[in-house]
Order: C-alpha cells, then sequence, then structure tokens
C-alpha cells in the first residue's frame, strides 16, 4: 500500500528507485580496467555463491550477506553466502590478507597481487582470476588489507549494480535486471584521505529516538537500530561511530550488546566531545552513588568511572576522547578558572595512565582525541599542553564555520589533526534540527582548510537524527575517503553524480539545479530561523522587505515555490518505484522549506497589507495559515511511507520551538464604501481612499521595512542601462472588487496590468520605452483612478547607457556580485578563487587556506572591479563575507579595498563581526567610508590579506541604499 498526500494542490505519489549498472562510483579507484565479457552476476536466473571463509573477522560475512540481498533486490536472485570450500564454473570469494586461507593461497600462488596493498588500510583489490582454486573455474574476488577494506570492496559491488548506501534509509530500492554482467578486471583502492570518518547522532529527541520506541525491539536506540546505523556507514565508507546520548536515550555502553554490534561492523566506537573515555554521563554517572561530577574535587570517583569503561570496553575498537567537560554539553568545572589548564592537563594524564594500567598498553598507541570545544577551546588556548600522540579535533561554532585549525608547528604533530562539524545543531543563537540547509559548497570550503592544514586524522559530522541530512553526510563522507577526487567537483558537479545514481541520469541535472538554488535559498536565511525568534522568543517580523527592490520578500517565497513546483514535475516524471526516494531526500525538504517561507512572509505582508488597509490582508493571513497546516500534511505523508516505516521519525517542530506554529497574523474590517488605494515600490505607506480598519497598530511592524523620506507618491528612478522595471500596487479596501483605470501621462511609459493577486489586488509593473524616450531625462507620472477617487504617482527616467555587462549606478547603488570581477591577480598561485554554490548569492569568492597573510595590500592578491557613476561625493563600501573564522592563532581575518587607486584601507572582519547575527544571516557587513572625486568610470580593488577569507556580496552606497534583507540586485547593463 502506498502512502499518498495532497501538497498544495498536487499529488505527491511515495514509491520507490532504480539504477543502472556501471555507474561510476563515487571514488575514483587507483587502476581500474574493465573487459568486454564482465563478470557473470545474473544470468538465466541464477548467480554465483559468495564464498567467505569462516574465520575471518564477523564483518565480511555480514557484508557478504548484505550485497547477496542487494542481488535478490536488483534481480530477484539471491546469491548463497558458504564458508566452506569455494566451487563452481563462477563464484565471488571475498576475504581478508592473512585471515582468508583462499585469499592466501592466490596470493602465494602469484595469482593475486597484493604486495602494495598490504601498505594501504582499509584498501581493497576487486579481480577477476580465471583459474587457480582448486574446483572454481572463473572467480570475482574481493581482498581487503583489513576487515574494513573487504567490506568496502564488498559493497562497492552493490554501488556498481546500482544499490544506493541509502537503500534501506531512503527506501531507495533499485531497478530490476534480470542479467547482471559485472566489466570488471581488476579494480583497486588505496587507503582513504581521512583515517577515521564517521558521524554523530544528536539531539534524537524528536525523530530517532521516538522512532525507536516504535521500531526497536528494546523501545529505544538498541542493537537493532545500531545494527543499521553501522551498516549505513559501512556503505557510506565510513568507520567512525558516536552514537545518541542524550537523557531520553539508554546509554549506548549500558546494553553490552551494542558495542558488540559495533564491532562485529567493525565501526570504531567512540564518544561525544562531552564523553571522555566512552562514558554517556547524563546516562551512567550516578550523584548519589559517586558525588560531584567534577575532577578537582571528586577525582578518584571521577577516574574509576572512566577506568570501568577502559576494562569493559578495552578490547574493541575505539577512538576515545580525552579531556573534560560537564554533565551533558555542559562547561568544565573550573574550566573558566586560572587552575583550568593545570587541571586538564592532570585530567588527561590520568586518563592516559588507564590505557597503561588497564589495556597494558603504551598510551601512543592508544587512539586518542582531544576536542577542544566550547570553553575548553578558551582553556587550550591558554596554553594546555596536549599529548603529541593525541588528535588534536578541532570544530566548528555549530553553524558550519571551522573556529580554529592547526597551526604550522600543530600541523607537524604525531596524532594531526581532525574536524568535528555540524550539519544539524541545537543552542544558541537558534536550532536548525528540522531540515538539511548547509550546502555541500560550505562544507567543500571548511574542509578543504581542514585538509590542508593536515586536519585528516578524524572527520566527524554531527547528523543530528540522520534524516534529513542524508546529501550533507554523504558529500562529506565522500570527501573524507577520497578528498582528491571529490574536491574536484564543484557542488553542481557533486549533486548531479549523487542524482544521476540515486534518481537516474535522466533528471540528473535537473535534480542539481533544483537543488543547488534550494540549498542557496535556504542558507541565506535557514527554515528554522525565518522566525527571527532567538531560541525561545515569538515569532517576530523578519526584514525580508516586501517593498524594496522588486519586493524581495516575494521573490524569495515564490523562488520556493517555484523549486517546490519544479520538483512536483520531476516527481511525476520519474517512474513509481523511484518516488518514496524522491521525496524523502528531495521533495519534503524543498516543500517543508518553502511552506516555511510561505508560511512567515505573508504573515509579514498581512501586516503590511493591514497596515495599508487593504482589504487582501486577510486573505494573506489566511495563506499564511494554509502554509502551516501543508507542512503538518506533508510530514504526516513522509511518516506514512512503506507502511508506517517511519511512524514518528519526521517532526516539524523540533524542541517545539514557536517559529513551527501557525504565525500571528494581521488582519482588518473592510471598510463599508470600499475605496480604492495605491502602494508604490519602496514604501510601506500607501496612498488611499476609506482604508480598511486594521484590528490593532500594525505599525511597529513596518520597521524593519520603512526607509525614511521614502516618498508614497513616487517610483525608484528607471535607469535605462540596467532597465529594471518598478511596480505600483492597486487594491480595494472593502468587499468591492477592485474597478479602476490607470493612465500614463508620456507615451514613453510602458504599464503591463496583468498580475492579478488574491482579492483582486494588481500589481502595475511600470517600464520604459526607451526607443520613445530619447536621449534627455524625463519625468512623468502614472494615474490610477476608480471606486470615486484617483492618486498620481511620479517618475523619473534616465536615459544612461552602458555597454551591456558594465557595472553602474542605479538609484545611487552599485550592487556587484564577486564573481564579476574584471581582473583578477593571484600570487603564487594563490589567492581569490570563485566558488560556484557558495554564499548567499551562490557565487562567492574565497581566500582558501594556501594564501599567505599579507603585512600590506601591495603584496596581496586582489580582484578588480570597473564600474560607472553618475556623481560623486562620499560613497560607503559595503562587503558582505560568509562568516568563517581566522585560519588558526597565526593569522587573523583581513582584506584591503582601494577605490581608484587611493591608499588601501585594511579591515579585520573578526573584530567587526557579530557572531549571533552573522550566523543567522549567513553574513557578516563591514563597511569602509571612500569619497569619489568625480562621476565616470572607477575601479575597486579587493586585496585577500589572509587565508579563510569568503567574500559574498559587493554593494556602494552612494546614499540611496534601501533596508532589505539581501544586498541589492545587481546593477549591471543589460
Amino acid at each position: 500500500m502506498k502512502a499518498h498526500a495532497t501538497l498544495g494542490g498536487y499529488l505527491i505519489g511515495v514509491s520507490l528507485i532504480g539504477l543502472g549498472v556501471g555507474l561510476p562510483a563515487l571514488v575514483a579507484p587507483v587502476a581500474q580496467a574493465r573487459t568486454a565479457a564482465g563478470f557473470p552476476l545474473v544470468a538465466a536466473g541464477r548467480t554465483p555463491t559468495i564464498y567467505v571463509d569462516g574465520n575471518d573477522a564477523a564483518v565480511v560475512t555480514i557484508a557478504a550477506k548484505a550485497f547477496a540481498k542487494d542481488v535478490e533486490a536488483v534481480s530477484g536472485v539471491l546469491p548463497g553466502v558458504r564458508t566452506t570450500t569455494p566451487a563452481g564454473d563462477v563464484a565471488i570469494i571475498a576475504g581478508t590478507l592473512g585471515q582468508s586461507a583462499v585469499i592466501d593461497q592466490l596470493v602465494a600462488q602469484g595469482k593475486l597481487s597484493a604486495t602494495a596493498l598490504r601498505q594501504q588500510p582499509e584498501g581493497y583489490v576487486i579481480a577477476d582470476i580465471k583459474g587457480g582454486i582448486s574446483g572454481v573455474g572463473r572467480a570475482l574476488v574481493v581482498v581487503g588489507a583489513d576487515r574494513r577494506g573487504t567490506a568496502y570492496g564488498i559493497f562497492e559491488l552493490s554501488r556498481m549494480i546500482g544499490v544506493s548506501p541509502w537503500t534501506w534509509w531512503a527506501d531507495l530500492k533499485p531497478a530490476h535486471q534480470d542479467t547482471i554482467t559485472l566489466p570488471i578486471d581488476r579494480i583497486e583502492h588505496k587507503s582513504p584521505s581521512v583515517k577515521y570518518r564517521g558521524f554523530f547522532i544528536n539531539d534524537e529527541d524528536w525523530s530517532i529516538r521516538p522512532w525507536a520506541e516504535e521500531h526497536d525491539p528494546t523501545g529505544t536506540i538498541g542493537p537493532d537500530t545500531y545494527a543499521r546505523v553501522c551498516e549505513l556507514l559501512l556503505r557510506l565508507r565510513g568507520n567512525l561511530l558516536w552514537p545518541a546520548m542524550h537523557k531520553v536515550t539508554v546509554a549506548f555502553n549500558l546494553d553490552a550488546r551494542n558495542a558488540k554490534v559495533a564491532d562485529d561492523y567493525a565501526i570504531v566506537m567512540g564518544a561525544s566531545h562531552a564523553e571522555p573515555m566512552l562514558r554517556n554521563n547524563v546516562g551512567e554517572w550516578n550523584h548519589t552513588q559517586r558525588g560531584e561530577y567534577n575532577y578537582d574535587t571528586n577525582g578518584p570517583a571521577v577516574l574509576e568511572y572512566w577506568r570501568e569503561r577502559v576494562k569493559a570496553n578495552g578490547n574493541y575498537e575505539n577512538l576515545y576522547t580525552i579531556g573534560m567537560r560537564g554533565l551533558h554539553d555542559s562547561a568544565i568545572v573550573a574550566g573558566h578558572e586560572a587552575d583550568g589548564v593545570a587541571l586538564l592537563e592532570k585530567v588527561v594524564a590520568d586518563q592516559r595512565q588507564l590505557f597503561r594500567n588497564e589495556l597494558n598498553r603504551d598510551p601512543a598507541t592508544v587512539p586518542q582525541v582531544f576536542v577542544p570545544y566550547k570553553e575548553v577551546l578558551d582553556v587550550y588556548r591558554k596554553g594546555m599542553k596536549v599529548p603529541q600522540d593525541a588528535i588534536l579535533g578541532w570544530v566548528d561554532d555549530n553553524h558550519g564555520y571551522i573556529r580554529q585549525l592547526s597551526t604550522d608547528a600543530e600541523q607537524k604533530r604525531a596524532g594531526g589533526g581532525g574536524v568535528y562539524y555540524h550539519i544539524s545543531y541545537w543552542g544558541k543563537p537558534n536550532d536548525y534540527l528540522w531540515l538539511d540547509s548547509t550546502p555541500p559548497a560550505l562544507i567543500g570550503e571548511e574542509m578543504r582548510k581542514a585538509y590542508a592544514t593536515n586536519a585528516r586524522a578524524m572527520w566527524m559530522l554531527n547528523v543530528g537524527d540522520i534524516k534529513p541530512g542524508e546529501k550533507g553526510t554523504e558529500y562529506f563522507l565522500d570527501l573524507a575517503y577520497d578528498f582528491d577526487g571529490t574536491s574536484k567537483l564543484t557542488q553542481h558537479d557533486w549533486l548531479r553524480q549523487w542524482a544521476t545514481r540515486t534518481f537516474g541520469k535522466e533528471q540528473a541535472d535537473a535534480v542539481a539545479t533544483l537543488l543547488g538554488e534550494y540549498y542557496r535559498l535556504s542558507y541565506a536565511r535557514k527554515p528554522e530561523h525565518m522566525g527571527y525568534n532567538d531560541e525561545e522568543l515569538g515569532i517576530e517580523g523578519t526584514d525580508m522587505s516586501p517593498v524594496a527592490y522588486g519586493d524581495e520578500a516575494e521573490r524569495r517565497m515564490r523562488g520556493y515555490l517555484a523549486l517546490d513546483a519544479q520538483a512536483s514535475r520531476i516527481a511525476d516524471a520519474l517512474p513509481e518505484n523511484l518516488r518514496d526516494g524522491f521525496f524523502q531526500l528531495v521533495q519534503y525538504p524543498i516543500h517543508g522549506a518553502a511552506k516555511m517561507n510561505e508560511k512567515i512572509l505573508r504573515a509579514d505582508r498581512s501586516f503590511l497589507y493591514a497596515w495599508q488597509g487593504r482589504a487582501s490582508a486577510n486573505l494573506q493571513a489566511d495563506a499564511a495559515i494554509a502554509a502551516f497546516r501543508d507542512v503538518k500534511a506533508a510530514t504526516a505523508t513522509y511518516n506514512a511511507i512503506g507502511d508506517g516505516k517511519w511512524t514518528r521519525f519526521m517532526d516539524d517542530a523540533p524542541r517545539y520551538q514557536s517559529v513551527f506554529s501557525a504565525p500571528p497574523v494581521g488582519r482588518v474590517q473592510p471598510a463599508e464604501a470600499s475605496g480604492l488605494g495605491v502602494a508604490v515600490e519602496g514604501s510601506v505607506d500607501a496612498l488611499v481612499s476609506s482604508p480598511a480598519t486594521p484590528q490593532a497598530d500594525y505599525g511597529l511592524r513596518m520597521k524593519p521595512w520603512r526607509n525614511d523620506n521614502a516618498p508614497r507618491d513616487r517610483l525608484p528612478t528607471f535607469v535605462r542601462a540596467t532597465d529594471q522595471r518598478h511596480f505600483i500596487d492597486v487594491f480595494s479596501t472593502g468587499a468591492q472588487a477592485l474597478d479602476f483605470t490607470v493612465t500614463a501621462s508620456e507615451p514613453w511609459i510602458r504599464v503591463d496590468r496583468s498580475d492579478v493577486r488574491p482579492g483582486g489586488d494588481v500589481r502595475l509593473w511600470i517600464s520604459i520605452d526607451w526607443g520613445r524616450l530619447g536621449g534627455q531625462r524625463a519625468e512623468g507620472n502614472v494615474t490610477v483612478a476608480g471606486m470615486g477617487s484617483q492618486q498620481m504617482v511620479s517618475l523619473t527616467a534616465d536615459p544612461m547607457t552602458a555597454r551591456a555587462g558594465t557595472l553602474v549606478e542605479d538609484n545611487a547603488i552599485v550592487a556587484i556580485e564577486p564573481h564579476h570581477y574584471s581582473k583578477l591577480y593571484n600570487r603564487g598561485g594563490s589567492g581569490w578563487r570563485h566558488v560556484p554554490g557558495l554564499g548567499r548569492s551562490g557565487h562567492a569568492l574565497e581566500s582558501g587556506a594556501g594564501t599567505a597573510s599579507s603585512n600590506d595590500a601591495a603584496s596581496a592578491p586582489y580582484a578588480e572591479y570597473r564600474f560607472i557613476t553618475q556623481g560623486s561625493g562620499a560613497a560607503r563600501l559595503r562587503l558582505g563575507f560568509v562568516p568563517t573564522f581566522p585560519l588558526n592563532g597565526e593569522h587573523k581575518l583581513r582584506y584591503a579595498v582601494s577605490i581608484d587607486g587611493a591608499p588601501a584601507k585594511v579591515v579585520d572582519i573578526e573584530a567587526n563581526k557579530d557572531w549571533d547575527d552573522a550566523v543567522q544571516r549567513a553574513t557578516t557587513v563591514t563597511t569602509t567610508e571612500w569619497q569619489l572625486d568625480k562621476p565616470g568610470a572607477h575601479s575597486l580593488r579587493i586585496f585577500a590579506m589572509d587565508p579563510g577569507l569568503v567574500m559574498d556580496s559587493i554593494v556602494l552606497d552612494l546614499g540611496g541604499l534601501r533596508k532589505s534583507y539581501m544586498a541589492p540586485p545587481e546593477t549591471i547593463a543589460r
């Protein structure tokens, strides 16, 4: 039975997915050769038996059985999995060097070369071998350097037959194929780029934990669920897990079967930055029995607590978090006091002694990570010494911007560096727990810096509940597995490859384009941040202007709704069996984000329209409430997939914050005698007779959009070079239908009245017929008459022209997209680089990790821009930057800027950053003051003084800048 729901007027069917054989693997192997004949995996309803050695690691059998199920899912034929001696005309043999008798025999006979493989932990070889195995004519051999390498090799075969790593987690069923041939001669894959690669299940209160209550036999996140998690990690070529850790979840190690499951799946276990030595403090520390969790006053009890876990789990493969924080992600006691350094150094020394005493191992041989998170970073910066063999696990600011990476000296440490990174977060200044909104381009930009500074020992991703962060998780782990291959791809390239192997090549480019725009809009303001509420506060008005720059708020809302409609069209074009996966991975996040934005922005508009006295204010209010209900309907559809397979998993109101509620709205009492109203672009105030009566004083809600001295009877100036159009809204103030005429005073004024809005409002789009205007600046007006009154709106037409593509002044601003430079001057191969998909505009310039810090602009790389102004005098240059941090303690985060060759001005972005505001807006804006000596042509140079800069907007304000959330649209000649 399929689950269906009507969303926004269209039907979404929920079904499954398929792929073709032979799609390229995500990670390019070291060497790969293909033969025309290929290895016969399925033919005439038969498939070879898969043989593993009974003495090999458990994960080899687990992976072999999973692959057999994958073959059955594709072909309907289930291969047998045996631990007996291989036999048959064809066979599949999977095993680990030194753990499989047949594999070792092939190596000894010279039939299988494995010399290089022995030096490649987690590497594997897949080879088509004829002869050499008694009783077998031909064998497809998968051999791993170790147990995980073997598992990765086996699951590479699953990828090749079209089975997604998300086959269970996103209901991605492959297309049926009666015959499957693997065109392989030999594939070799070296060690992954990053040693430890994995994710952290966190903030699990609203999704995976309630789902487990319904679906896991333990009634919590138990062994069955962790088996699914561990298999996913293997399919994604990860090897490290930090388990769920909130109070609502039974602590991972309180059920000994969980650790056994992880070991069977060859997953290295760790615990979060707040949980040293594999302990889950909120679930395992008992105040009554053990006292205060304070190493300064109760050290022996805390040390014994850690000793118990080392003894119990020491035989498993672990990556121990060392150091200490407080209970449940709180600050360490004394962490900010003078003795914080000494205290943490003692904690680490005593923890390492446990490895010697309980495991009888040199502590330097035990994998460890020190995570300087929040206040622990402050302690580290005071001079704390961390053992050289431990990984330094650098942390982002919880919103995707890494706070610090290794200095040159730290890069030489034996333990190397690592990263703990978030694509989901609960906390200040605001959560983002619901939808996947971190663009792959941002992940790539930050992780490129990490990789360049030798943070290659551990990459840990906070994924929240795993769903709906699937795409970000896969991209992160692709980078970690094969950095060189994956980092070469643009965001669009990677999304297209992902869509090809997930939904087929026919719609791949359309899906990649769709998701790229979804990420751009969602990054500019996350859906969860649309309420403009800091954590627990109620919904407030946004500053996405419904009056400035052609109605910025509507442009955003319509952009989302267009994506929603496009996602529906793509779903309709897909075969029925592809739609379950498409709904979960693409349609639901787009629909949810679109409806969240529609809810908030229509609520905003209802207040504006009520202020202006429009009868249609009530329709905007109703539409906002309807959008709220649409989200609920979509979530119900999600949870009903697969006869309720995901019951209670998707929650559209995590932490029950007010942003997820039905919004406050503005309403009016329509006028008894309908009147005519006119509102112009740029002004929140209207020209109106007999206005509708607002139900409250909504004037305060206009503050974010009100521009001082903005006329309510004049449009922005029309400039020939940019050829922008501007709008006049005409509306009724009562129940009577709108009836009006519109007259232009001049023949060169064009009026388009085809844009009819809810309630019968009409948006008149005014433009200029430049061919009829002539070459002189001219004045004109538009008169709207009807319903017993008339209103006149004035306008100015400026015939200034420029060659197409020239950046020009328009209404006293010059707005530039950073990638439209006239010249890029880099030094030593480093400097500014255009990164498509990055930043609020989707076209940022970054200075990367390789740009050397400069003491003066003369030695720094720069981007040069050329533009034309009509005026001169005072100007303010506003540059917007993605809110990154200085690369490390050896660098700042500075740029320099010069206009028309004037002495450069240096700005330290970090010193000017309001972090709370910056991470919610995804930008930090800095300004410099300038004096333009003359009108005409100008040049602007922006120097990259430090690495780690990401510039995404440039605006020169000559006195005309209006209030808006985004930078104004680019002022470029057409």
